[in-house]
């Protein structure tokens, strides 16, 4: 259930990321497909190793519609969008599943497109998720890591997660999902700059799309 006493973070917003990106993100609608066709034609071989544990060559439509027909509670995605072209790109898309088996527990992934990445996008739309899960009664999130993704564990690690168990070189780490930046504990430049795009998503201007 939702949380009264939490105001909903915007429902779309813009923000200038690094390298002066100018992004709107929302979350993701049915309309998204072309974005998500155009974006996994352009990640690396390395990039879909590491999000999808695949090198498949396309999304299916099965997929397609999967991480775009969403109910906005139990299966949430934000997405971010590059404003400076002539017509928007995707930069990248963080999700979280609610678990049936695990009440208030949801199982999250970021894929960022490889032009996009460490302009703090995917920490940007991961703070959205916190904000949106904890509203909707999440306690816990849990993620699903290669072991090759260090930097992504590394990340992980910084934000509150701890690993809990491990099979086949992949990590599963749970982290607390935080309703606050203040929540956040801020024990390093990561999880400071985390807990600061928390504080900032909600106080972002709302813009209507």
């Amino acid at each position: 259930m939702p949380d009264p006493l939490l105001p909903l973070p915007p429902q779309a917003f813009h923000f200038v990321l690094g390298h002066e990106t100018r992004a709107l993100i929302r979350p993701v609608r049915a309309s998204d497909v072309p974005y998500f066709v155009r974006g996994y034609s352009t990640l690396s071989a390395e990039s879909r190793h590491l999000r999808f544990f695949s090198q498949a060559a396309e999304l299916s439509a099965k997929q397609l519609a999967f991480f775009t027909q969403l109910d906005h509670v139990k299966h949430e995605a934000w997405g971010a969008l590059d404003l400076r072209e002539k017509e928007p790109v995707g930069i990248g898309v963080a999700r979280y599943i609610g678990l049936m088996e695990r009440p208030g527990v949801a199982e999250v992934a970021l894929t960022i497109v490889d032009r996009y990445q460490n302009i703090r996008a995917g920490t940007l739309l991961h703070a959205c998720l916190h904000l949106t899960a904890s509203r909707h009664g999440y306690r816990t999130f849990v993620y699903d890591v290669l072991l090759d993704n260090q930097k992504f564990l590394r990340y992980l690690k910084a934000l509150g997660g701890r690993v809990v168990g491990s099979e086949s070189n992949v990590a599963t780490l749970e982290m607390p999902v935080y309703a606050r930046g203040r929540d956040v504990p801020v024990e390093n430049g990561t999880a400071l700059r985390f807990a600061q795009l928390m504080n900032d998503v909600m106080i972002a201007p709302p813009v209507a799309v």
